[in-house]
């Protein structure tokens, strides 16, 4: 097969499949580039040869389990991270299929096949409002950061926003008593806001003489706050509210932890789950019935509508055939 297959396809694949053909978002290029950095560097030292001289006979089911092993035991990542690393190999194998002609059909074939591994779906978590308002108010309001922690915080509960849309909120986004957010997907929403919010944002920008198109949320050297330092900000502020909140204390408490208790607490208001799920973005109400599996108290109150069982008399039990018991163990 023909060495310059295979960059030649790679960049295809990036420049004209993904931008122009599919016009995929930035954040979804950008996951996919990843990826290609990681496998390209793997198969390089895995074949001891340089990554510019790889071709598609690299490019195996073999390869890519053995790729997606070294992710789990190597690199300590979760198993959704390495599907998500095994749908864009995948993503790219169609578009080879489509391109390389009938040396790839097996090869593409067997990958193809390769399935996204099983993953438990963990219970989420979520604040009380009490635990909500300590945090809120654990934040220094004499510095700079501390303010904006708290304006941050603050609209990702008011908004359910995820972090990634709050980080890229602009001034401009805000019009009247409602922000318009960038959403994942390029589904784009507005959702209102509270006075007290409205107020935090004019005074924040009033302070800091942010114009319309300045970002809201900058760190100390003015550039767009991360991903990573809102994380940061967030456990520097529940190690102050642990003091006076103790359960503040548990593990598992990020910034996303803001959405799940916005979409809870307004669950438990009676909101319909059509409404949560247009507030939050979500493609379908479905995503949003996961919710209800984390309230418990929604939980309890259906229990108590169920009537407790009668006790049956006892059914002797009947002998099984020693296969069928087996089967049963398995």
């Amino acid at each position: 097969m023909n060495p310059a297959l295979f960059p030649s396809l790679v960049q295809r694949f990036f420049a004209e499949h993904l931008r122009a053909q599919r016009n995929l978002s930035p954040q979804t290029v950008a996951a996919y580039r990843d990826t290609f950095r990681l496998f390209l560097q793997f198969l390089s030292n895995l074949l001891r040869r340089p990554i510019d001289l790889l071709d598609l006979d690299s490019f195996s089911a073999d390869r890519i389990l053995a790729f997606l092993n070294h992710l789990e035991r190597d690199r300590g990542n979760c198993v959704r991270t390495r599907n998500a690393r095994l749908a864009a190999l995948r993503c790219f194998t169609r578009f080879a299929l489509a391109y390389s002609g009938p040396d790839f059909i097996d090869a593409g074939q067997r990958i193809l096949a390769i399935p996204l591994k099983r993953t438990a779906k963990p219970l989420m978590g979520f604040l009380t409002r009490e635990e909500i308002k300590s945090i809120l108010g654990a934040c220094d309001l004499t510095s700079r950061s501390g303010e904006r922690d708290r304006l941050l915080f603050t609209l990702l509960y008011n908004t359910g926003a995820r972090v990634s849309e709050a980080i890229a909120l602009r001034v401009g986004d805000l019009r009247g008593e409602v922000v318009h957010l960038r959403g994942k997907g390029r589904k784009d929403r507005a959702v209102p806001i509270w006075p007290q919010t409205r107020r935090l944002i004019q005074h924040w920008c009033r302070r800091n003489d942010l114009q319309a198109d300045q970002p809201l949320f900058t760190n100390s050297r003015q550039q767009p706050l991360t991903r990573a330092g809102v994380s940061f900000r967030l456990r520097l502020t529940l190690s102050r509210a642990g003091s006076v909140c103790p359960s503040l204390k548990r593990h598992g408490i990020s910034p996303h932890t803001f959405r799940h208790s916005t979409a809870l607490h307004l669950l438990q208001s009676g909101v319909a789950l059509e409404v949560i799920a247009l507030w939050l973005g979500h493609e379908s109400p479905v995503t949003t019935h996961s919710y209800i599996e984390s309230d418990l108290k929604m939980k309890s109150e259906v229990l108590q509508a169920l009537e407790a069982p009668q006790s049956a008399p006892t059914i002797r039990r009947r002998e099984y055939p020693r296969l069928l018991t087996f089967l049963e163990a398995v």
